[in-house]
């Protein structure tokens, strides 16, 4: 006859192992059900271009499964009546909230600077502008070149100052902004708004550094005029390279007649000592 003992073992790991495989399966079902559980978000009603204000006949409210709901979204319509877009929105889509932007806070230049950050502009023309094809949301790295000779002997270098910062504005079109300037038509005296991408005769640009940065850019357009150039870099690159300054002997390199004129002076021997003979004089190497 079996152990009674052990058959209840048995049974009590049997039941154990089917309250816990009950439990688990309830959870998943629980866990499923919220997934696929539905929530009210706004989508667009339509085809929205960018630059649009929105209202209320472009967006509605639909069930999407909580799964499907993308962050950032809004369930009431009246929260984004009045908004504008920043990018174009399909019909169907969920409106998010980096796709929209307040309409008065396009001017605000001082919310786009980061904490411990500063804005400096520089003047920039087609050749130490990028051809003035910088857009704000750019990284550039900014270059100087300084003459420190005295008088009229020339002595100049070029030097990569600051590398991968960030440009905020170009001109009046501020990063992460409305890129449009309300101004008055000269012909009909009507308020138009003009669009600032399109806008390629600025002449400045603003940049975020810190506030050591912001001094050495300072001191490099108080150096002379035309001393700062931008050089445009690739969104994805944020590598910093270490440069040594360029000057005429590594440009022109040793075979140049400034080279080799240096060369000759550098490996030119001096005498160790000069020997009085008599009326000659002999030098000693």
């Amino acid at each position: 006859m079996s152990n009674p003992r052990a058959v209840l073992i048995s049974l009590v790991i049997a039941v154990l192992a089917v309250v816990l495989i009950y439990s688990f399966v309830s959870q998943q079902k629980v866990s499923i059900l919220e997934m696929a559980s539905p929530k009210k978000v706004v989508v667009a009603n339509q085809d929205i271009n960018e630059l649009t204000t929105i209202d209320e006949t472009m967006i509605r409210i639909d069930s999407v499964p909580q799964t499907y709901v993308q962050p950032g979204t809004y369930s009431d319509v009246k929260e984004i009546l009045g908004l504008i877009t920043t990018v174009p929105i399909k019909k169907g889509e969920q409106i998010l909230q980096n796709k929209l932007l307040f309409e008065e806070t396009q001017s605000k230049l001082s919310s786009r600077v980061s904490k411990g950050k500063r804005a400096i502009t520089v003047p920039v023309t087609d050749i130490h502008g990028a051809g003035r094809l910088i857009r704000p949301g750019d990284r550039i790295d900014v270059l100087s070149s300084i003459d420190y000779g005295q008088g009229d002997r020339e002595q100049r270098e070029v030097k990569t100052v600051l590398q991968d910062v960030l440009v905020i504005a170009t001109g009046r079109n501020v990063i992460a902004s409305i890129p449009t300037e309300t101004v008055k038509d000269p012909i009909s005296g009507k308020e138009v708004k003009r669009d600032l991408r399109k806008e390629t005769k600025y002449t400045t640009v603003t940049l975020e550094t810190t506030p050591e940065e912001a001094q050495g850019i300072v001191f490099l357009l108080t150096a002379g005029e035309g001393s700062v150039f931008l050089a445009l870099r690739n969104p994805d690159d944020r590598s910093l390279e270490k440069l040594y300054t360029t000057d005429s002997e590594k440009i022109l390199g040793p075979r140049s007649s400034k080279g080799a004129r240096q060369q000759d002076i550098k490996t030119r021997r001096e005498p160790r000592w000069l020997e009085f003979r008599g009326t000659d004089v002999t030098p000693v190497y």
